[in-house]
């Protein structure tokens, strides 16, 4: 007999199949990247999330990194170190901020057997002007509805994700799919709790997402990821209320960095972007600009 979850499952996936992909409406669009932040002090070599916040860039080291939050400057030099109390880095991802809080992912899943997925929410009030502080956390729990294993070969489960965004008053995460390279998302809210989670949409991004973040005028969300290595950008605008995927789409391939594993995003105004990656053979911890201006279809 089949079990409640995994109808859920094999509904979900009947739900994905049935929605017209959109190849046809997406030409890829060219961007080159420009250098904005040529390298990053080494204490963040492993850089994973971009904000910013008060005039600072802030970052943090993914899987097995301290439980601390960095803030740096346009030199890439840490100006701030900020432990975060009764918190674990096992494998943090994605950083975003509503007005009030600073929420941290700690939701890495390579090998989808992880059963502590979790948010850390920091309140902003909290960080105090000074290099070394730490800070009380809250603590937003979840799991996936749809999963009822948690052993899958490395690199193959749908349920690994590394971008999230808070906006209009909830967390909105992005899966990094393993299987398909399609993105699902999901919702939840941004108070301390335990909630169940199930998917409310999907969008065939042909490409390993690793970061989100949504415009300062909120009109557009930005996702990035990597297929090969090679970088790309998605952006969503003109979508009705939450429905990202329901508006207006643009696919951007990132040229002059193939090979750089790009793992954050976000908007340093709404017409530019920074990207970060992390220390690689072929590129240092850095931070790149990607002007929209300069599409090279001339779109925006």
């Amino acid at each position: 007999m089949i079990n409640i979850h995994s109808w859920l499952l094999l509904m979900f996936v009947f739900f994905s199949c049935s929605i017209p992909e959109k190849e046809h409406e997406n030409p890829i669009v060219q961007l080159k990247a420009e250098k904005y932040i040529p390298e990053i002090a080494d204490k963040l070599n492993e850089i994973s999330g971009l904000m910013i916040y008060n005039n600072h860039f802030w970052g943090f080291n993914d899987s097995g990194g301290k439980n601390e939050l960095y803030g740096f400057n346009k030199s890439g030099q840490i100006t701030y170190e900020i432990e975060l109390d009764n918190a674990q880095n096992e494998d943090w991802e994605s950083i975003t901020q509503s007005e009030e809080n600073i929420f941290i992912g700690d939701f890495g899943n390579n090998l989808g057997s992880r059963e502590n997925l979790h948010i850390y929410s920091i309140n902003k009030k909290d960080i105090l002007d000074k290099e070394l502080q730490k800070v009380n956390t809250k603590e937003i729990k979840f799991r996936y509805t749809l999963q009822d294993r948690f052993s899958y070969l490395n690199q193959s489960t749908p349920f690994d994700c590394e971008a999230m965004v808070a906006f209009r008053d909830k967390l909105y995460l992005f899966s990094k799919n393993w299987r398909d390279e399609t993105t699902w998302q999901y919702e939840m809210p941004t108070e301390q709790g335990e909630y169940k989670i199930t998917p409310t949409d999907t969008f065939n991004v042909k490409c390993l997402i690793t970061g989100a973040d949504i415009s300062p005028d909120n009109k557009t969300l930005a996702l990035v990821g990597y297929e090969n290595y090679r970088s790309f950008i998605w952006l969503f605008s003109d979508f009705p209320e939450d429905r990202f995927f329901e508006g207006k789409s643009q696919h951007i391939k990132l040229e002059g960095i193939d090979g750089a594993q790009t793992e954050g995003i976000c908007f340093l105004s709404n017409d530019s972007i920074l990207v970060s990656c992390e220390k690689t053979q072929s590129y240092n911890q850095q931070v790149f600009l990607f002007d929209l201006n300069k599409l090279s279809d001339g779109t925006h």
